[in-house]
């Protein structure tokens, strides 16, 4: 990989990442809406055919929504494994700032401002970091 495809997949992560937590909360108004679903037919006492139908449309529904979800957090923690791998060859400032600045969403100032550390020596010590995981991937 060139250094320009890590920094792309190091913001390719970041973006990941809110779709990763954006996808859970998803997932979780899904089965909330499937219980509701569910709850509401068994307190009904609705027996008819057209209405279980259109329930079973939705849970199907439901149902696909949840696996298209679910294989998209696969395809995002296969993309973070990689990376691990390679955030495991920097040492740890190099580390802290990669996570901060392209995980975290951090700015280089807010970064550097945690680590008590200049703005311009965060982006030497990203460059440096990103060329080590370009060797590495």
């Amino acid at each position: 990989m060139t250094y320009l495809e890590v920094r792309s997949l190091l913001a390719d992560m970041r973006a990941a990442k809110r779709r990763a937590n954006a996808i859970k909360a998803r997932i979780a108004d899904i089965e909330s809406d499937a219980e509701s679903i569910n709850s509401a037919l068994s307190n009904s006492g609705v027996s008819g055919g057209a209405m279980r139908s259109r329930v079973e449309e939705l849970a199907i529904k439901i149902e696909s929504e949840r696996e298209k979800h679910i294989a998209a957090l696969e395809t995002y923690f296969a993309l973070e494994d990689k990376l691990s791998e390679a955030l495991d060859t920097l040492d740890p400032k190099e580390k802290n700032v990669i996570i901060g600045c392209y995980l975290d969403g951090k700015t280089n100032w807010k970064v550097g401002e945690e680590l008590n550390y200049s703005e311009v020596y965060i982006r030497k010590i990203k460059k440096r970091a990103t060329e080590k995981i370009t060797k590495k991937l």
